[in-house]
């Protein structure tokens, strides 16, 4: 199967690297960077959680070229570059490419449908995870199923198929569901209950319910949430919900730093307009107020906007 990826980050890397050790043909694109840079060097290495590495060779290239004959074109990006990146490579895809996004957040499907209008765009989520622990170097951190979303009824879906169990053969265990709409909002509940408040907090999942003050904004996140997904078709309980979250902030991701609040660390820019932010502006559509996710949003945005003249700790008059 030929597979093209666009982005480089830790979860690109994790499937690319993962399909291209079970002899797919896998490319990213990406800009070149010091984490490219080292790959192009040395490879890519791996790291599971029993600390076995494996190394690939895979390739990353700057520049497609038009007519590209890829059966999948799997789309990896920070959501807040969809644009810009996917921009350069609009009318280089042959027709035929079915074009997959597992992105974080919401609107991302309908944002890419816009930049390739003749190609089936199908979204999905991932269970997986992973991160960059140095240069050339990834920890596959996240061991859940991914999901994938079926083509419309009229359209051939073998591809979509045929890609699913390539990515659980390579040990990303994958299915198609019909009703994938509802597992985006699963996440996004999830996501928007935890991102936002641990990178305004800097802390991890599970601190940030070690007050009651904490609890309580998690659960006003989710219930104004789950009234939006409602308004778009989607069953939701929100008490059912909350306590979800609540577990799993709990048991599941209590130790790991939220994207976002890596995002912030690291002073770059967030996935917020398409986390909390959607939900506002789902919101508005549907004349549904989230006070609360919005003020998270913006909260958030200010932070992005003004990272050069943040005031951190040394520089702080002791």
């Amino acid at each position: 199967m030929k597979i093209l990826i666009a982005g480089a980050g830790a979860m690109a890397c994790l499937v690319g690297g993962k399909l291209k050790a079970i002899g797919e043909d896998v490319r990213l694109y990406n800009r070149m960077n010091s984490h490219v840079e080292a790959i192009h060097q040395q490879g890519l290495r791996i790291v599971e959680k029993d600390d076995s590495t494996t190394h690939i060779d895979l390739e990353i290239v700057q520049e497609v070229q038009a007519g590209e004959q890829v059966d999948v074109f799997l789309v990896l990006l920070k959501a807040q570059a969809n644009e810009s990146v996917l921009e350069k490579l609009r009318g280089k895809l042959a027709k035929e490419t079915l074009i997959v996004t597992m992105q974080n957040g919401i609107g991302n499907a309908e944002t890419i449908q816009q930049l390739f209008p003749p190609n089936t765009v199908v979204s999905g989520t991932l269970g997986h995870g992973a991160s960059v622990e140095q240069d050339g170097t990834i920890l596959h951190r996240g061991w859940g199923k991914n999901y994938l979303g079926n083509v419309e009824a009229d359209a051939d879906n073998k591809t979509l198929e045929y890609f699913a169990e390539k990515l659980s053969e390579a040990g990303l265990e994958t299915a198609v569901s019909p009703n994938v709409k509802a597992l985006i909002w699963n996440k996004l509940f999830v996501n928007a209950a935890f991102n936002s408040v641990t990178a305004l907090t800097r802390l991890k999942n599970g601190d940030i319910l070690n007050t009651p003050e904490g609890e309580s904004l998690l659960r006003a996140v989710v219930e104004e949430a789950v009234l939006v997904a409602q308004a778009e078709g989607v069953e939701a309980d929100a008490q059912t919900v909350v306590e979800e979250c609540l577990r799993m902030g709990h048991q599941d991701i209590g130790a790991n730093k939220s994207s976002m609040l890596m995002d912030v660390l690291k002073k770059r820019q967030t996935e917020i307009e398409v986390i909390n932010g959607g939900i506002v502006t789902l919101g508005k559509k549907h004349g549904i107020a989230t006070p609360v996710n919005e003020s998270l949003s913006a909260l958030v945005s200010i932070i992005e906007q003004n990272y050069k003249l943040r005031v951190d700790e040394s520089s702080v008059e002791k």
